[in-house]
């Protein structure tokens, strides 16, 4: 193999990297069950999946291998896709916060704003601090102090506890 040979194909490599760092696909449940992973995680850099229901929640929470969609969001994730989910507001407060929490999922209400989960038993104004705008979905049992409160209140942020 020649260098000039190499220069091109390499060339071509840094390329197509370029071109699948800056694009995004958003798709419906629906067309991710029907689509090609390898196609998914070859060609874009993020995915934003819309209306997401209870359901796949829970099984993307769960790690359900038989639920297609929730398989491809975490195979997507396995080789650093990110994922965005876009979910109806009224789903909040039945929402798995720990278990989604702990996965590297990015979320927004039908409306585009930014839904941030909070899996700790206690919210602290650290907590608020870096927040401007959007929902903050607390466990049950969560306990919010004073300053918190009061971060939130100022930053417009609003508290949503589970169910």
């Amino acid at each position: 193999m020649n260098n000039e040979l190499l220069q091109r194909i390499i060339g071509e490599v840094v390329s197509r990297l370029r071109k699948r760092a800056e694009s995004m696909l958003s798709l419906s449940v629906a067309q991710l069950r029907e689509s090609d992973p390898r196609t998914l995680i070859c060609q874009y850099s993020a995915l934003c999946i819309e209306h997401v229901d209870l359901p796949l929640l829970e099984h993307i929470a769960q790690h359900e291998p038989s639920d297609v969609s929730a398989a491809r969001i975490h195979e997507a994730l396995a080789c650093g896709v990110r994922v965005k989910i876009s979910l109806q507001h009224r789903l909040l407060p039945a929402i798995p916060v720990r278990k989604l929490a702990r996965l590297p999922l990015e979320f927004s209400d039908e409306q585009g704003q930014i839904i941030v989960l909070h899996p700790a038993t206690l919210l602290s104004y650290a907590d608020v601090a870096q927040l401007q705008g959007g929902f903050l979905v607390l466990r049950r049992r969560c306990v919010v102090t004073a300053l918190a409160k009061e971060a939130v209140s100022m930053r417009n942020v609003q508290l949503i506890k589970q169910e």
